[in-house]
């Protein structure tokens, strides 16, 4: 369950949720004009894709939420109905199986969970019936998807970066699990709103961050551009005057306002790099830096780090799907799950 997007996947059966990690639900304050529901427990409107199709477009009444924020639980209450509606989803697949509505369930968290943050998770799993959840970091997920790809292997130290929406974490993992570790929240979000910033004090047009999320991607890029390069149509509402107006910005104008931000990406790297122990250094020389998470797709970002490091730095084919990956390898290998546990419990 990332800050973006929450994926599912099921034992021998693949992904069965991809989806926004997002809710739509009745407003509970006095001032909206909503009277108070008989039921306090109102069930959401709408999850997921419909949710995100709603924002910024819904009622006066209605609101619509992203419970996770940085890869952290915000809104408790929020993430158990999303949870709840995942799992009665899941369970409704057709299966050869009986079903039985207590799985065992792998998580994915940041590497910079609190136990309180952790215990969160886990409460929110169990009241939705649940019979054990297992938690892994993030980033040793997305090493273990990388196995697939036969970009990693757990015998050697590489660097591996994941870029989300809330949040960024850098880890030299080995041996299965995290021995060096930088977590930021400049990630994908931030850029969208570096976007809105940017459009706003350029040509006084103020859009939303779907457009913002859109723009990023069509034409976004960090690498070296000669020229202008591509260019897209970005419509909002024109401050001065009130009334809707549409632009033409460049590919050269996205890079001006997101490039501050994915420097101080880039620089984490090398942060990371002060503490890392010599013995590894060979390794990560050799296997170089590994990009993943949604953000790693943003183009030019594997040169921007590569010219930052003096590091060969390569992007994760479909790189949003590693941690997914992961779960699925540990879901498939009970040796490989029992023995990445034995690591995780350690530093517990």
């Amino acid at each position: 369950m990332g800050s973006s997007m929450t994926r599912i996947y099921l034992k021998e059966r693949g992904i069965v949720i991809d989806e926004p990690t997002m809710l739509a639900r009745m407003k509970k304050k006095r001032w909206t004009g909503l009277s108070a529901p008989k039921n306090k427990n109102i069930a959401p409107l709408a999850f997921g894709q419909k949710a995100k199709e709603i924002l910024n477009r819904e009622p006066q009444q209605v609101e619509v939420v992203s419970p996770i924020k940085n890869g952290v639980i915000v809104d408790l209450e929020a993430v158990e109905s999303l949870v709840s509606y995942y799992l009665k989803l899941v369970y409704e697949v057709p299966s050869k199986y009986p079903k039985l509505f207590k799985p065992r369930v792998v998580v994915s968290v940041p590497s910079y969970s609190t136990e309180v943050q952790k215990r969160a998770v886990r409460s929110v799993f169990y009241k939705a019936g649940a019979r054990e959840v297992v938690l892994i970091e993030g980033v040793v997920l997305a090493a273990t998807g990388l196995i697939q790809e036969k970009m990693m292997t757990g015998k050697t130290g590489t660097i591996l970066m994941d870029i989300g929406g809330g949040k960024t974490e850098v880890a030299v993992i080995s041996l299965g699990g995290v021995v060096v570790e930088r977590s930021s929240k400049v990630a994908g979000n931030e850029l969208d709103l570096a976007i809105i910033g940017y459009i706003k004090m350029k040509y006084g047009l103020l859009i939303g961050q779907s457009s913002a999320e859109r723009v990023k991607i069509e034409i976004g890029n960090v690498g070296d551009i000669k020229g202008e390069g591509k260019s897209a149509v970005l419509r909002g509402r024109d401050l001065e005057t009130g009334l809707p107006k549409s632009i033409k910005v460049s590919e050269g104008e996205i890079r001006e306002a997101i490039i501050f931000e994915t420097q101080k990406m880039a620089k984490l790297v090398s942060e990371m790099l002060d503490e890392t122990p010599p013995e590894l250094m060979e390794d990560i020389l050799k296997r170089g830096i590994v990009l993943v998470g949604g953000g790693a797709s943003l183009r030019g970002m594997d040169k921007l780090i590569e010219k930052e490091t003096k590091i060969n730095t390569k992007v994760a084919e479909e790189s949003g799907y590693c941690v997914i990956r992961g779960v699925e390898e540990l879901l498939e290998n009970s040796t490989l799950l029992e023995m990445i546990r034995v690591v995780e419990g350690a530093k517990r």
